[in-house]
């Protein structure tokens, strides 16, 4: 119980491992695949995969059919890779690893943010690491994983502002844009 959660302004209680855990991978009910979701254990990671995918029925189906983009809220977005960030971020919480993800996902939600942006947010910061590491090709930096979390939900909502409109279409639809433009 070494977390924290923010009541209000200055006032501190304490989080079981169990309430940042149910954050992470929340109880689900349902079938899925003819699985009964409620009997999944989040604490095995391919259950948790599981759970996770089955928050996401656009992307289980994306992926079943092998597409690699979905167009969602106006934005180009591959299942895998979404579901992955989803994974990673989970797995981060679950572990409490390292504390100032938990830390950023209180400050989020205690600023009005759901669930589900608040994991959005924070993979936003996974996603960036990752891209750093491959392009660098060297160890991820802890002093900018720091700043990065500091830095939500400004950074994030700036990114997603900043998108050109025409990335928001997915590839089908730039292709169609193409082809109407060259006649």
């Amino acid at each position: 119980m070494a977390l924290n959660e923010r009541d209000g302004p200055g006032t501190v209680r304490p989080v079981s491992d169990e309430e940042r855990r149910r954050f992470a991978v929340p109880p689900a009910e349902g079938v899925v695949d003819d699985i009964d979701l409620a009997l999944l254990d989040p604490a095995d990671e391919d259950d948790r995969r599981l759970l996770i995918e089955a928050e996401h029925p656009e992307f289980r189906r994306a992926i079943e059919d092998g597409r690699r983009e979905v167009h969602l809220g106006g934005e180009a977005v591959n299942p895998v890779l979404h579901i992955t960030m989803h994974e990673i971020v989970a797995n981060q919480l679950w572990k409490g690893e390292p504390p100032e993800v938990w830390d950023t996902a209180q400050r989020l939600l205690a600023d009005g943010y759901e669930r589900h942006e608040v994991l959005h947010m924070l993979a936003s910061v996974v996603a960036g690491k990752v891209f750093e590491v491959m392009r660098d090709d060297r160890p991820p930096d802890p002093a900018r994983l720091h700043e990065r979390l500091a830095a939500l939900p400004g950074a994030w909502e700036q990114r997603r502002a900043d998108i050109p409109a025409e990335r928001h279409q997915n590839r089908a639809e730039r292709r169609a844009a193409a082809r109407k433009h060259r006649r």
